[in-house]
């Protein structure tokens, strides 16, 4: 199969290009191992079962694919596309091998990357939204209490949610508000994740930027404790990564506290925490929340694309635990290039 045909297909039709390569995948490892069970091929590709065994599915419903009880074979008519399968399953094949590198360097459970590069090309955060849903729910399993952040991504994902079977979760905002786009903003994604997934939402009414002394006042409310205690136990929590700088110019700080960042070596920002390259928090969030320990937990899933972020997704999840973090080839390859440097 031409190449092309390739990048012509993920223009048309990015949303359905990975399962496609998935497919693809399964049927050239299955003509190399087979027969093979799915559990067994799972653990090969360092995937869920689950997933797996979708992509087997529909290759058995298209008559690809046969399953005895010696575990999945091709069937002559697999036979006959495996070459034009491998050909699709080698950039899917580049890019686990790339998020199996990124899992061992940055000690997260599972890395999940997108093709190409936020930062170049529009159509790749749309792209990383899209891999936020495929995992939600596999995320969500057994959790009670999801918490996010705001942020443009999530808007995406959250939007991008396809209504399934309802889940008894509760969403809690990970911050307060944090000024612009009141899309963006996580009270409004924990409404619109909450609707979505079938579950039910809190608001936390703490506008971003009140000194500690206000913050802590307002969290006698109970409308304000309740959804703090909430946000204590949350079972994951799903936020956004941003450069420092960025964040900083975003959040409409001033000059002189931009400078006092930088001298901290502030790095990265998540949550209203800055974090410098060690992973420390050098500045911002909630006194209140920071002592509650909210920040970065052991069921943290992380969302940040485009090669401008591979500094700040290093000194974040370098150094925190996380279950997943979702990026794109930008950020995944540059990530490799300063961890080799180290």
């Amino acid at each position: 199969m031409d190449t092309s045909i390739l990048g012509t297909l993920f223009q048309i039709a990015p949303d359905l290009m990975a399962s496609i390569e998935l497919r693809a995948l399964v049927m050239e490892r299955v003509a190399a191992l087979g027969p093979i069970g799915r559990r067994a091929l799972a653990q090969r590709l360092h995937l869920p079962e689950r997933e797996v065994r979708s992509a087997a599915d529909a290759l058995k419903a298209s008559g690809c694919l046969s399953q005895s009880a010696a575990g999945m074979t091709l069937t002559p008519l697999g036979q006959s596309l495996v070459d034009s399968a491998r050909t699709v399953s080698q950039g899917r094949r580049s890019l686990s091998s790339m998020e199996l590198t990124l899992s061992r360097r940055l000690g997260v459970e599972r890395v999940c990357v997108v093709h190409g590069d936020a930062d170049l090309d529009d159509s790749v955060l749309p792209e990383v939204a899209r891999a936020v849903t495929r995992h939600i729910r596999f995320l969500l399993q057994g959790a009670h209490v999801l918490a996010v952040s705001g942020g443009r991504t999530l808007a995406m994902a959250a939007e991008a949610i396809t209504p399934a079977v309802p889940m008894e979760i509760t969403v809690v905002p990970a911050q307060g508000g944090t000024g612009g786009s009141i899309r963006e903003q996580a009270n409004t994604l924990a409404e619109e994740f909450a609707r979505k997934l079938g579950g039910e939402s809190r608001m936390l009414y703490l506008p971003d930027g009140l000194s500690g002394a206000a913050a802590d006042e307002m969290s006698r409310l109970p409308q304000v404790r309740e959804v703090l205690d909430l946000l204590q136990h949350a079972d994951v929590l799903l936020y956004g990564i941003s450069p420092a700088l960025s964040s900083a110019v975003r959040r409409n700080i001033g000059m002189g506290e931009r400078e006092n960042l930088m001298r901290h070596g502030a790095a990265a920002e998540a949550l209203g925490f800055y974090f410098n390259a060690k992973g420390e928090v050098v500045s911002g969030g909630y006194p209140l929340l920071r002592a509650q320990n909210i920040g970065i937990c052991c069921h943290a899933a992380a969302v940040a694309a485009g090669t401008s972020r591979a500094e700040a997704i290093i000194a974040v999840c370098a150094h925190h635990p996380h279950r997943l973090l979702i990026t794109d080839e930008g950020a995944a390859q540059r990530i490799m290039e300063l961890l080799r440097a180290t």
